[in-house]
């Protein structure tokens, strides 16, 4: 399936994302940071001031469409040139989630001024850092109690996660050489 991204910019857009996210019950992994996800907390942490809110529709949708969008991702920055990646897939592309998160790599390197990407994931969210492997993220390590995870009431170890440019080509290219 070929995909196209493009940036939420609108308040309306992303409010419409948060209330889609709310209707399919991810605003708990979404947010998971969050007690009770609200609307102030999304757009606060989605304002284009602090980053990029990249939605990936399938290639012969409209990105006016909040429904027909497939998955959604925030590129804040944080050092230098490198960039923090969240991403929610919502429910009928799940099993799309590899390729989406490859061409939205791709397109951030390719549009945000970005050396490297990073995420952090709660470590008791397994399938979010299993994921971001597969996705071409390299595990760099747990950081002690980095994250707070609403649901169990405290701070738990995180997962850091980074890709590159070239950890990127190498996934999408298994041939790919290390010359």
């Amino acid at each position: 399936m070929l995909f196209h991204y493009a940036p939420a910019v609108s308040r309306a857009a992303r409010d419409a994302i948060f209330l889609r996210m709310r209707a399919e019950g991810l605003l708990g992994c979404a947010m998971s940071a969050f007690n009770a996800p609200t609307m102030a907390d999304w757009r606060r942490i989605t304002s284009p001031r602090r980053g990029l809110l990249l939605c990936c529709y399938a290639a012969d949708s409209t990105i006016t469409d909040t429904g027909a969008m497939l998955s959604c991702a925030l590129f804040t920055p944080r050092r230098g040139k490198v960039w923090e990646f969240d991403c929610t897939t919502f429910r009928a592309a799940s099993r799309l989630a590899v390729p989406m998160a490859h061409g939205g790599l791709t397109w951030a390197f390719a549009h945000l001024d970005c050396a490297a990407i990073v995420g952090l994931c709660p470590g008791p969210n397994r399938h979010a850092w299993h994921l971001a492997e597969a996705c071409g993220f390299r595990v760099m390590g747990r950081l002690p109690q980095a994250c707070w995870h609403a649901r169990k009431h405290q701070h738990v170890d995180g997962v850091m996660v980074l890709c590159t440019p070239r950890d990127l080509a190498e996934r999408l290219d298994p041939e790919h050489t290390n010359a």
